[in-house]
């Protein structure tokens, strides 16, 4: 057997992130620990994270700071330069620009990459020319990596353009199968809902807060649940667009909520919407279709790969609200709609395990760096 030390900034307890890769992380690795000798994780500091063991899996975090901002470059900085002493067998990473770990590229025969999604132009969207950085960072990171694990065909098609020498292994992403075991419910009042990193541009919703606005004013019932994980400042941020869109009444925000609690949103809920503008898989809407419900979501890498559009999902473009309200509306008004997505929805879930993603990219992992052995 041998070691492997594995990077990612995020971690599924941080209230800054807490995202679907931080998930799949812990999913995998706890399902990788009895094929090696140690396992170590490194991760990000956040306030009142303690080193710890969870299945086998060693946790330590890297760097400090009392905001998001300063603990990512603190542990970019931190995490670098460990790389470069690094002494694992393997070392993964969660690519991400907004925590580079470019040391990695200097130690390519023991280094793999994780790659979630592709942003590309869409920086210089967000940020405008302050985007450039981050889309060369990105394109330097994709180019540069020679061993990649992409949880979409689209990002690997992408990848492939730049960097056709990489080693690349097409994965997935899974779910907790207790979630096909939940009753389908409808609480009273009815609640459409979201569960994700509560950050309205990346995941669409002031797409969505102007769509459901439109959308309220023919289902006075109908509620509107935001739930997940957050930075403070997106919180703020989302709390000020509900107000402007005059439906604070009609919108419930739940930050920080656990399993337990997301188990029960989903269970209860009416529909699952999740507009992303761009999305590496979308485990969220796969736990939805897992628990029996419809999905509306946009028409992203992503949700092409973890939905069955038009089967089990509506897909609309990202960023356009009026074709984000126009399906809401459908999918209120015509309950034998849901019905036929909510028919498939389990069938078309039970097709991901974390199980299989995890024997399958550690055969990768085994062939790649260990000889097969």
């Amino acid at each position: 057997m041998a070691t492997l030390s594995f990077y990612s900034y995020d971690h599924v307890d941080n209230p800054w992130c807490g995202g679907g890769g931080a998930l799949r992380d812990v999913e995998l690795l706890r399902r990788f620990r009895p094929a090696w000798d140690r396992i170590t994780v490194y991760v990000g500091d956040y306030p009142g994270f303690v080193p710890h063991e969870r299945d086998g899996v060693r946790y330590e975090s890297l760097g400090g700071g009392r905001s998001e901002p300063v603990s990512r470059a603190l542990y970019a900085l931190h995490a670098n330069l460990r790389v470069l002493l690094e002494r694992a067998d393997v070392v993964g990473n969660d690519v991400s620009v907004y925590a580079p770990l470019l040391a990695g590229l200097l130690r390519p025969g023991r280094f793999f990459g994780i790659v979630h999604h592709r942003v590309g132009e869409k920086y210089l969207e967000r940020f405008g020319a302050l985007g450039r950085l981050p889309w060369a960072v990105e394109r330097l990171l994709h180019a540069g990596l020679r061993n990649v694990v992409t949880v979409n065909r689209a990002v690997r098609e992408a990848i492939r353009e730049v960097n056709p020498s990489a080693r690349l292994l097409d994965s997935a992403n899974g779910f907790d199968p207790a979630l096909l075991e939940l009753p389908v419910t409808v609480a009273e009042p009815p609640f459409v809902l979201f569960v994700g990193r509560l950050d309205p541009f990346m995941k669409g919703l002031d797409v969505l807060l102007e769509a459901f606005a439109g959308a309220a004013a023919r289902h006075p019932a109908v509620r509107l649940v935001l739930a997940g994980r957050g930075a403070p400042h997106s919180i703020a941020d989302l709390e000020r667009r509900v107000r402007a869109a005059g439906i604070a009444e009609r919108v419930e925000l739940r930050p920080n909520i656990e399993e337990a609690e997301k188990r029960r949103l989903l269970s209860s809920c009416l529909l699952f919407c999740s507009p992303s503008r761009f999305e590496g898989f979308g485990i969220a809407a796969l736990e939805a279709n897992a628990a029996g419900k419809a999905v509306l979501a946009t028409d992203t890498d992503g949700f092409r790969e973890s939905l069955d559009p038009g089967r089990t999902a509506l897909l609309v473009p990202p960023g356009d609200a009026a074709a984000l309200r126009g399906a809401l509306e459908r999918l209120l008004g015509e309950p034998e709609l849901r019905r036929s997505l909510e028919a498939n929805a389990r069938s078309w879930a039970r097709r991901f395990t974390w199980d299989a993603v995890a024997e399958r990219e550690l055969e990768w992992l085994r062939a790649t760096f260990l000889g097969g052995a």
